[in-house]
């Protein structure tokens, strides 16, 4: 076994002892205690960025051979082409990717593994873009920075229905934002949107409740405290923060992904019912024993994931461009 294949079965054991610990009481007990101090101290959170960046990023893994170009103006992100994209038949589409994190942490560069996994399994390059944090650009700096990314896009030639938009948990919301601002406006809506551990409502009521929680690492109270950062003087039940408010008529089609150990899963079984009984399209996709987060440390059930949300965005543009 090579030093490469030794470091990759070290990783894989290593993240499957976290799974494990993050059963622990303790564990959770911890974790949660040192979000609230963060959340409770902004400027430690704005002064720990960089060190939570260089870890996470260390740790998420990219799909080998990808290709990376900085963006800097009038946009900020980064482009990514995994192996499967860098050829000709690969520039028909584009996937806009929205990081999460609770609107306060992370950038392109700690979902650059998650984008290049995007990448591999659509075919299609991604772009992930670098929007304002809260506390210090609260709602709606990250809408307002999304929707100058989409608008970017449109005026590099691409076409609305060759866009595709994918967001986790923070960034899922900023994508289904993103499209409801594009349909108040009057503009080009993507092709669709991928969805992984939402977030949804800003309130966690109904996660707050959920039974299913006591079995997840983050407490949901914990994320209320993380996301209010954001929401700011704002009303958390207003439709543009709470999407189970809003009208969900006439969106994209979309994928949900969440685990079944998701601290919201109980809100994105909500909205799917809510986009379906608005007369749209949502395929709910729930993948055993993964919790929050998988998606930036893919394995097994994590990976086929991706490669679900891949073959639904590239499907979603032929569709698009067909019918």
């Amino acid at each position: 076994m090579n030093a490469r294949s030794t470091a990759e079965v070290l990783r894989r054991r290593s993240l499957a002892v976290v799974d494990q610990l993050s059963y622990v009481p303790v564990s959770r007990l911890t974790l949660n205690l040192m979000l609230n101090v963060l959340v409770s101290q902004p400027w430690l959170l704005a002064g720990l960025r960089p060190a939570a960046d260089r870890l996470i990023a260390g740790t998420s893994r990219a799909v080998p051979g990808v290709r990376v170009k900085l963006v800097s103006a009038p946009v900020r992100g980064e482009w990514i082409w995994a192996p499967e994209a860098q050829d000709a038949a690969a520039a028909a589409g584009v996937v806009l990717v929205l990081h999460g994190s609770g609107y306060l942490i992370c950038s392109a560069r700690t979902h650059r593994g998650f984008a290049s996994y995007l990448s591999e399994y659509s075919g299609m390059p991604t772009f992930a873009i670098d929007y304002r944090l809260a506390p210090e650009h609260p709602f709606p700096a990250a809408e307002d920075d999304a929707l100058a990314a989409y608008r970017w896009l449109l005026s590099q030639g691409h076409d609305p229905a060759n866009i595709v938009v994918a967001g986790d948990s923070a960034g899922g919301h900023l994508a289904v934002a993103l499209a409801l601002r594009l349909r108040s406006e009057g503009q080009p809506l993507p092709a669709a949107l991928a969805l992984f551990g939402p977030l949804i409502d800003p309130s966690y009521r109904a996660c707050i409740a959920d039974p299913r929680v006591r079995s997840q690492p983050l407490d949901p109270r914990t994320a209320k405290r993380a996301v209010a950062l954001y929401v700011g003087d704002h009303d958390p039940q207003d439709p543009r923060l709470n999407l189970l408010n809003a009208d969900l008529s006439n969106v994209p089609p979309i994928q949900i992904h969440y685990g079944s150990r998701e601290v919201m899963r109980a809100d994105a079984e909500a909205f799917a019912a809510h986009v379906i009984e608005s007369g749209g399209r949502c395929d709910e996709q729930m993948w055993p024993g993964l919790m929050h987060g998988y998606w930036l440390w893919p394995r097994d059930g994590g990976l086929t994931s991706l490669q679900v949300a891949g073959h639904f965005l590239r499907t979603a543009i032929l569709e698009a461009n067909t019918g």
